[in-house]
């Protein structure tokens, strides 16, 4: 049944020749590594308006559109420093690989962490945003579904995984629709808001004068506390807006899924993204500046930027309806850019030894589902944390990219010093410039959102880099203390075989027959708890064992690890190079609640026997059909103990 719902939910296992037919085109690859960053031009343009108000807003809103035009340039550099990156470097990592190969291992292990945890954050932060957003939707038509945010937005992760474990090609083409719907509606409504724009037919959402005049007066109020206005807070402003930019680095992860050849179709798709991603971003910008619209809570108003400048530009009626459908749609599928990248990325980190190495396996779909569930699990717990709360989330959110984004330049712009490849003047101030500007915006978003929740996300990383750096000296570690260098061919051992008794009945007789099979220096076991069975053991034990001699070991205090523990021991301190293996009898019904019935007291001796050098544990198995029905009859109530040891388990 298990296996069933497995092939239902994740489809049939591909053969590993199938790889090459999983390659994704660029027109697939486009929604599931851009995804995330095309989302962002939903919350960017607010996040900068939100960061002017601080100094009075209204007047300062005109700043908006050439900060918004800064970040383009940023994101060229970024595009342009990335496309370098995938030409130098077309096996993917992106800033963990190009941080690692320059500037040392701390460095790649420092942007790998940072990445991961981005990754995360970004899944949790876009299920909780297309949870806030149905919800919202759902409130516009009369229903409050705000106490059920946290399953919706579960629940979106769980879809999201369980399309991307069905594989590569079928998320992306499942997640392609809804991306170039949203393309299609946003530059839609851009086209439509400057035509009304310049055709002199657009009516701003409101007044300035009047808002300006509401504020002076005080007649709406939850407005911030006003700050002078100046370069630092134009920096707050710019490194807010450059939330546009997350998502950008995915497709340098993931050169591997695109066909061949990969690497120039990452490019190319990279330039494409960077393209929508500009032009969306600064058309949205301008025309929100020119709509009159308002960040979220100014001024008691509480309605995204993007709503409002659609609202402007369409009215309320169904093209309205349309815009939102899309954004929501968008913001929900975003998480898909995390699904992609992180479990690529945690597979080159496991293969470097930096992470647990079952993350580098591909599962039956031709994924990296260990990635996936991991992932998975690590936003559900963000998202029941934090509650679903966006507002919450985002201060934490970021930072991880822009800290990879200065890292993988700095990278960049040390391979160019170091090969001097043509033109390499040109290429490292570009990525130098990048390096500059993005470290900027990284230390402003960690000055302004410290106290907010960035300080999670700084203590974070250097203790995963500590816990990266603890899983490589393990790996290390346990690579020298396996290499065969010195060593000799196996020589013989002295096999010693222990059978665990518990009862004489017909499930140890499989077991006897087993040891015995393996080796001929047998001993059977028993921990004398119970005189009286201590008594029929010894009575009737030699009828049935073929010639194992019986140990009964004392245990006044009625424990059953440690004498086995102790004989063990003795075993081993007088045969040198001795190996003892330790066959213990397991009572299996088919049936959970039946097994519930059998104590199985050898099984608390498998842990213990792990941990010791030289001991193999063996389970024999034998077969109990389970009870069909409770029989209260009393024919054999009463039956003295000594003789239902010897004909029932």
């Amino acid at each position: 049944m298990q296996f069933s719902l497995r092939r239902l939910l994740i489809g049939d296992p591909l053969r590993t020749e199938q790889a090459s037919h999983q390659k994704l085109s660029n027109v697939i690859a486009l929604p599931v590594f851009a995804s995330d960053a095309l989302s962002s031009v939903a919350f960017a343009t607010e996040e900068i308006m939100a960061a002017l108000l601080v100094a009075g807003a209204i007047p300062f809103f005109g700043f908006t559109p050439w900060l918004s035009l800064g970040i383009v340039v940023l994101l060229a550099i970024v595009t342009i420093s990335y496309q370098q990156t995938i030409a130098a470097y077309p096996g993917g990592g992106g800033a963990y690989t190009v941080a690692g190969a320059n500037l040392g291992s701390l460095a790649g292990r420092g942007a790998g962490a940072a990445l991961l945890i981005d990754y995360v954050l970004n899944a949790a932060v876009c299920a909780s945003a297309g949870a806030a957003a149905v919800t919202s939707l759902a409130l516009n038509y009369g229903h409050d579904l705000s106490r059920f945010t946290v399953p919706i937005a579960i629940s979106f992760i769980v879809f999201i995984a369980l399309i991307n474990l069905r594989g590569v090609r079928e998320s992306g083409a499942i997640f392609a629709v809804p991306v170039y719907g949203f393309v299609a509606v946003m530059f839609a409504l851009i086209g439509v808001g400057l035509w009304k724009y310049f055709g002199g037919t657009l009516i701003p959402a409101h007044s300035v004068a009047e808002l300006q005049a509401a504020r002076i007066a005080g007649e709406h109020g939850g407005m911030p506390n006003l700050a002078p206005f100046g370069l630092f807070l134009l920096l707050h402003a710019f490194s807010s807006g450059c939330t546009a930019l997350t998502g950008v680095e995915a497709i340098s992860n993931g050169v591997s899924a695109f066909k061949d050849p990969a690497p120039e179709n990452a490019r190319i798709t990279m330039v494409w993204m960077a393209l929508l991603l500009g032009s969306i971003f600064l058309g949205l910008s301008y025309l929100a500046s020119k709509a009159g619209a308002l960040p979220p809570n100014a001024a008691g108003y509480d309605e995204t930027v993007l709503s409002q400048v659609a609202r402007v530009v369409f009215g309320t009626g169904p093209f309205y309806l349309v815009v939102q459908l899309a954004t929501c749609a968008i913001l929900i599928l975003s998480a898909n850019t995390s699904f992609a990248d992180f479990p690529r990325l945690s597979s080159l980190m496991a293969r470097d030894g930096l992470l647990p190495r079952q993350l580098k396996n591909i599962g039956d779909k031709l994924v990296f589902d260990r990635g996936i569930v991991v992932l998975a699990f690590g936003s559900i717990f963000l998202v029941i944390l934090f509650k679903g709360s966006v507002h919450a989330l985002i201060p934490l959110f970021a930072i991880g990219v822009f800290l990879s984004f200065t890292l993988s330049q700095a990278g960049m712009v040390r391979r160019w010093t170091r090969t001097r490849t043509a033109g390499w003047k040109v290429k490292a101030f570009t990525n130098g410039l990048g390096a500059l500007v993005t470290g900027i915006v990284t230390v402003v978003f960690g000055v302004v959102k410290f106290a907010s929740g960035a300080w999670v996300v700084v203590l974070l990383i250097p203790l995963l880099i500590l816990l990266l750096s603890a899983i490589r000296r393990h790996y290390v570690s346990a690579e020298k203390q396996l290499h065969l260098s010195g060593e000799t061919a196996c020589a013989p051992v002295h096999h010693h075989v222990l059978i665990l008794v518990s009862d004489l009945h017909k499930g140890i007789l499989p077991a006897l027959q087993y040891a015995r099979a393996i080796s001929g220096n047998v001993e059977a076991l028993h921990i004398g708890i119970d005189p009286r069975r201590v008594a029929f053991l010894r009575e009737h034990w030699d009828h049935y064992a073929n010639g194992v001699p019986l140990v009964v070991l004392d245990s006044p205090y009625r424990e059953l690890v440690d004498p086995v523990l102790d004989y063990i021991d003795a075993l081993q301190r007088n045969a040198e190079n001795g190996l003892v293996t330790v066959v213990i009898p397991e009572a299996l019904t088919g049936n959970w609640l039946s097994d519930l019935l059998h104590g199985q007291a050898g099984i608390r001796l498998l842990w213990p026997l792990r941990s010791k050098a030289g001991v193999v544990a063996v389970h024999v198995p034998y077969h109990i059909k389970p009870f069909v029905k409770l029989d209260f009859g009393t024919e054999n109530a009463g039956a003295p103990a000594e003789k239902s040891a010897g004909v029932s388990p």
